[in-house]
Order: structure tokens, then C-alpha cells, then sequence
């Protein structure tokens, strides 16, 4: 028994699916910027690879072929369509790696008319072969030997080789000058696709090449040839979804990061400043939270900064390299030991509050990002130590 995975409806509805999808993320760029090329020949990519997908199965292009009245026309749609499909793969490639100039539209341009023409030629063999016998799973290998229908096969199998290869060649070229994470994930993903592509090209050819000689080689058509390109759909359409949702998702990885490596010290603000009202609606978020936090933060050192002291910080920070620490992490045991005195200062009696000069502290304004991080890591990492040099601090300026 032969391993058939192209003849079930899901090994059709997979690569469907993840192009539908990839198409669907693009959606809401292509309507903000309608006039980029590369925004263009990706919707036409990835729109036209879920219908090509979505027309496979046999019963699907059963259906098309009643819904015509025409025996086989369900091949004539599909490699009209996967031809258009490889036109988008050169065209989006060329448009992606060139920038803008008068080479890069003379190519595209010569890719448009040629598949174009092939796609004229794939119309006009169809018309004039002989195509009575409906074939939904070897019409390749079984009209190999038939006058015009044997042009017709070679004509989508040559314009798709010939996509393989080019592509290929060009993402092998570009991926050598890829910096970004994201892009450089996507464009391996396209060149395992298009790797898979070229072993679909040659199964066929095998298999119609053995028909030419009298040989019986049609299961390379029917049955191993169909995965791969199965395969080859899937891989570009996460290459797709990859590059274009894997920087969103790691940045929002980022922002809630920090948000939650900011807890500990908005905790203590929370003590000196009234929190800020929580996100809401539409308009919440992973930044808007962090931004949020960030803003208590900040508020609450605003109002810390008549008790903070540079000179408490500088000799808690001595202290803490003395006893060991890194100098980072003495930086911010440090600055969090001046934040819990002051807190405590602010929290005293009017009477007995003692405020000390803040001269040069970077609490009088807004601290960057990676500074709040120091200070709420010392305090949920070091909190024993800070709350040790918190104790000398106040014994060495006395009773507050």
C-alpha cells in the first residue's frame, strides 16, 4: 500500500490554511500602504497560494470541473494560478533584496510579461488538446504522451523550475547579507521551500520522462511528488507569518518583561505615590502597561527627590563593593537603599522628616529604562542586602 498523502483533504487544507492566515496579517498593512510593491507581490503571493491549495483536493477539482462543464479544467485554473503564484515569488524576491531603481522595474517587469506568457500558453495548449477523460490525480503522466496536453504540463513544470531556481539562487545570495533575526529565519524558511520545490519539479519530470520511454513510473507523480510541494506551500507561508509576526511577538516579550522586572521597585512607589489608573479599553497593552509603570515610577521618585542623598548612595555603594558585589549591582543595591530611606523619611512625622540635598540625583527627572531595571533587580535579588546597608545607612545619619 502506497503512502498517499495527497489524496486526503487535510494535507490540501494545511498549506491553505497558514497562507490564509499569512495573507490575513498583511491585510492591515496593504490597506495603509497599497501603492508598495513588496506589500503588493506579498498579498498576491500569499492570496493566490491559499486558493491554489484550497482547489487541490481531488473532490475540489471535481467540483470545479462540473461547475465548468468542461473536463479537466479544474488543471487549466490550478496551473494558470500556480503560474501567477511563481510570477509573485520572483517579483516579490527581486522587489524585496533590490532597492528602488530603474533595474530592479526592468526586472520585475520581464518576470510579469514572461509568466504571462506562459500563462497564455497554458490556455491555448489546453484548447487545442484532447482532454475528454477526467484525470484528478495523474493528468500529467496521463496525457504526457498527448499532443498539446504534453505542452501543457511542461509549460507549468518549466515556468515552476524555473521559479525554483531563480529564487533560490537569489535567497542563497541575499541571505549571506541579512542582518536582522526575523528577516534571516524567514528567508531560510524560503529557501527550504523552494529546495522542496525543485525535488517536486524533478519528480514529475521524472515520472513524464519515463512515460516518453516506455516506462511505468507515475507513482513519482502521484505519490511522492504531491508532499513536497505540500511541504514546499507550508514553509513559505511561515516564512511569511515568521517574518512578519516574529517582531511583534518578541517585542511585546520584551515589554513584558520588563513590566514584570519593574514590579519590586513600582511596588515601594506605590507607597510614596498614588498608582496612575490602569489601562483600559482598546487602548491597553503591553507598552501602555509599561509605560504606565514606568510613569508611577518616575512620579514617586519626584517625590522622593527632597529626601534622597548622593552621599548615602556613595557610601552604600562602597559598602556593597567592599563586601563583594559588582560594581552594576552595587550601583543598584545602592539606589535602592537611598529610595527605601527616603521613602521612610518621607513617611515620617513632619516634625522630625529630614530632607537632604539631591543634588545631581537622576530622581529629579525621568530615569531610563535600563537604570529602574538596576535598582528593581537589586531589590528582588539583593533584598537581603539592601536591606542590611538600609540599616547602616540610618544608623550612620542617626534617628530620623
Amino acid at each position: 500500500m502506497r503512502w498517499d498523502i495527497a489524496g486526503s483533504l487535510a494535507a490540501y487544507a494545511v498549506p491553505a490554511v497558514l497562507l490564509a492566515v499569512a495573507f490575513v496579517i498583511k491585510v492591515p498593512l496593504l490597506r495603509r500602504a497599497w501603492q508598495d510593491p513588496i506589500l503588493r507581490a506579498t498579498a498576491l503571493l500569499l492570496g493566490v497560494g491559499a486558493v491554489v491549495f484550497a482547489s487541490l483536493p481531488p473532490t475540489a477539482l471535481h467540483r470545479i470541473n462540473v461547475l465548468s462543464g468542461i473536463p479537466n479544467f479544474a488543471a487549466l485554473w490550478v496551473y494558470s494560478l500556480l503560474t501567477v503564484y511563481c510570477g509573485a515569488c520572483l517579483w516579490l524576491i527581486i522587489t524585496w533584496r533590490e532597492p528602488p531603481s530603474a533595474a530592479r522595474r526592468r526586472r520585475t517587469r520581464l518576470v510579469r510579461r514572461a509568466y504571462a506568457a506562459v500563462i497564455v500558453g497554458l490556455w491555448t495548449t489546453f484548447l487545442l488538446g484532447d482532454h475528454r477523460v477526467e484525470r484528478l490525480r495523474d493528468l500529467d503522466t496521463y496525457y504526457a504522451d498527448t499532443p498539446w496536453m504534453r505542452e501543457f504540463v511542461l509549460l507549468y513544470l518549466v515556468a515552476h523550475l524555473v521559479s525554483a531556481l531563480v529564487a533560490a539562487r537569489l535567497l542563497w545570495s541575499w541571505y549571506r547579507e541579512v542582518e536582522e533575526t526575523w528577516l534571516r529565519r524567514a528567508v531560510i524558511f524560503l529557501q527550504e521551500a523552494y529546495a522542496l520545490g525543485l525535488v517536486f519539479d524533478l519528480a514529475k519530470l521524472a515520472a513524464i520522462g519515463a512515460r516518453w520511454n516506455g516506462r511505468d513510473w507515475d507513482w513519482l507523480s502521484t505519490y511522492v511528488a504531491p508532499p513536497f510541494a505540500i511541504v514546499e506551500a507550508a514553509l513559505v507561508a511561515v516564512a511569511f507569518i515568521v517574518g512578519q509576526a516574529g517582531p511583534l511577538v518578541a517585542e511585546r516579550r520584551r515589554l513584558v518583561r520588563a513590566h514584570r522586572r519593574l514590579k519590586p521597585l513600582w511596588q515601594t512607589m506605590v507607597t510614596v505615590a498614588a498608582p496612575t489608573a490602569p489601562a483600559t479599553g482598546r487602548v491597553s497593552g503591553a507598552a501602555l502597561r509599561l509605560e504606565l509603570r514606568r510613569a508611577a515610577i518616575n512620579d514617586g521618585l519626584l517625590k522622593l527627590a527632597p529626601h534622597l542623598s548622593r552621599d548615602r548612595r556613595e557610601r552604600t555603594r562602597h559598602a556593597a563593593t567592599a563586601a563583594g558585589y559588582p560594581e552594576s549591582a552595587a550601583r543598584g543595591i545602592s539606589a535602592a537603599v537611598d529610595i527605601r530611606v527616603a521613602a521612610r523619611a518621607l513617611h515620617a512625622p513632619g516634625d522630625r522628616a529630614r530632607a537632604l540635598p539631591a543634588a545631581g540625583h537622576p530622581g529629579s527627572g525621568c530615569l531610563p529604562e535600563e537604570e529602574l531595571e538596576c535598582v528593581a533587580y537589586a531589590l528582588r535579588c539583593h533584598a537581603a542586602a539592601v536591606d542590611r546597608f538600609g540599616r547602616q545607612a540610618v544608623a550612620a545619619e542617626g534617628p530620623a
